[in-house]
């Protein structure tokens, strides 16, 4: 079949200049990234000599060149070192490179050790961590809270982050809250693992983990962080969900406001419905929230929705309990502000 670009088959001369000219891209990232990666194993034999041995390398991105290295540490399986080859960096020269290696090698360990501070809090009291995001500020732990059990949940993920002690994010700032991301246990089973022989960081972190561990509904527990020390009572947990849950959720919320609010207030206009729903205490099968509305509906542009509708309902969106109005709920800044109870 002839070549095709933008969807139009090309023939002839063109044709074939187009494809000589992809293959010959993909022959420059081929050799570049085997350049690299003798590059980066240089400093590391002779400044890390039985320590680093070159594990993969892989072709910057968005940069249009350049290569990230990664190496296994020998005397530490948790940590790797990942070393980039930037041209526009400088650390295709010697010196440079070197500093570079130096810093990531630090790194990398500094990395390992956070990780297994972390693993440990949570082992500690029987949650196993299952991955983590980047930044080191949103741990998974595998955990199935009932109603019966997670009063006693929540207050142990909160005493095992404020052992975990995470102060500060990956920029140095203080933190105001961390979140736990918790996993049914037969989805934490069900996760990729990553390569046998690839460091536990870039495992754990590995980017296809959330998306794995998100595929359902799950519970995430937000403490806030006072003065360095998560507040041990502060902690909460709301439902997360996927995007098409997502939609359903708010579909089925917002018709049933839709609805109350035809039989009191027939001129209004539902604006939004929040963003998260908090699990009533107790419960993990009770979310209290609320949907925006304005006295009417407006005609053409949209409007915002001065007033709150709080209402709890089941995981579906289903409502269990009351309606409540709550009128003039933003502040001069136009922010929504209502009772945290």
């Amino acid at each position: 079949m002839a070549p095709t670009w933008g969807g139009r088959v090309l023939g002839g001369p063109t044709g074939v200049l187009l494809c000589a000219l992809a293959l010959l891209v993909a022959g420059r990232g081929v050799v570049t990234t085997k350049n690299d990666r003798k590059r980066a194993a240089e400093p590391a034999e002779a400044r890390y000599p039985g320590i680093l041995d070159v594990l993969s390398a892989g072709t910057l991105f968005p940069q249009a060149g350049g290569s990230e290295v990664t190496f296994p540490v020998a005397d530490d399986p948790d940590a790797a070192v990942l070393l980039r080859i930037d041209t526009a960096a400088g650390t295709r020269d010697r010196g440079p490179r070197d500093r570079a290696l130096d810093e990531a090698v630090e790194r990398g360990r500094s990395r390992a050790g956070e990780l297994r501070r972390m693993r440990a809090a949570f082992t500690d009291r029987g949650y196993e961590l299952v991955g983590v995001d980047p930044a080191f500020s949103a741990p998974w732990v595998a955990a199935a809270p009932t109603n019966a059990t997670v009063t006693r949940v929540l207050a142990e993920l909160g005493a095992c982050v404020r052992t975990w002690g995470p102060a500060r994010d990956a920029n140095g700032a203080p933190r105001r809250s961390v979140t736990v991301n918790l996993v049914a246990p037969d989805l934490a089973r069900e996760r990729p693992t990553g390569q046998a022989k690839s460091p536990t960081v870039p495992r754990m972190t590995d980017p296809r983990l959330p998306a794995a561990l998100a595929k359902r509904p799950h519970y995430a527990v937000s403490s806030t962080v006072r003065d360095g020390v998560v507040d041990l009572a502060s902690g909460r947990a709301y439902l997360s969900f996927p995007y098409e849950d997502r939609r359903a959720f708010e579909k089925a919320v917002g018709d049933a406001v839709r609805d109350w609010l035809r039989t009191t207030r027939p001129r209004a206009g539902v604006d939004m419905v929040s963003g998260l729903w908090w699990l009533e205490p107790g419960t993990v099968d009770r979310l209290k929230g609320y949907v925006l509305f304005c006295d009417e509906a407006g005609e053409g542009a949209r409007r915002a929705g001065d007033h709150a509708v709080v209402l709890t309902v089941d995981p579906k969106g289903n409502p269990v309990g009351d309606f409540q109005v709550i009128r003039d709920v933003r502040d001069g800044h136009g922010r929504v502000c209502l009772p945290r109870e």
